[in-house]
C-alpha cells in the first residue's frame, strides 16, 4: 500500500521537474522622471534582458505604479535581445512645480523568467 502511494506520488510531482527553465532574465533596472516639458513631468523607466536568449514579444507584462495607482502598463510586449534595454515612458504627467513633493513608485516585471528577485524595482523620487 505504500509502495502504491508513493508511485502516486511520484507521478504527480514528476512533471514539475520536467519544467524546462525559461532562457532569459528581465530586470526592472531604473526610474526616473524626464525632464519638464510645458510644466509638466512623465516618468520613465527601462528594463533590460541579462539572459543569454531573446525574451520573446508578449512573454511578459510591465507595470509601473506611482503612490499606489498604476499609471502605466504595457501588456503587448514586444522581443528584447540578449543584452538589450527597452525605455518606457508613462503617459500620466505630474505638475512639475511642487518643491518637496514625494512621488512613490513600483516598477513591476510580470514574467517567468530565470530570476524573479529582479523583477520588481521600488523607490521615491522628491519632485
Amino acid at each position: 500500500m505504500k509502495w502504491k502511494f508513493l508511485i502516486v506520488c511520484f507521478l504527480a510531482v514528476s512533471p514539475l521537474f520536467a519544467q524546462e527553465e525559461v532562457p532569459y532574465d528581465l530586470e526592472a533596472v531604473e526610474v526616473m522622471l524626464d525632464a519638464e516639458v510645458n510644466g509638466y513631468r512623465t516618468f520613465k523607466y527601462a528594463i533590460r534582458n541579462n539572459g543569454p536568449e531573446t525574451a520573446p514579444a508578449g512573454t511578459y507584462r510591465v507595470f509601473l505604479k506611482v503612490n499606489g495607482k498604476m499609471i502605466s502598463f504595457d501588456t503587448k510586449t514586444s522581443d528584447i535581445a540578449s543584452g538589450k534595454s527597452l525605455v518606457y515612458a508613462s503617459g500620466e504627467k505630474f505638475l512639475a512645480n511642487q518643491p518637496g513633493k514625494k512621488l512613490k513608485y513600483r516598477l513591476i516585471i510580470n514574467t517567468k523568467d530565470s530570476k524573479k528577485s529582479n523583477n520588481k524595482l521600488k523607490g521615491e523620487i522628491i519632485l
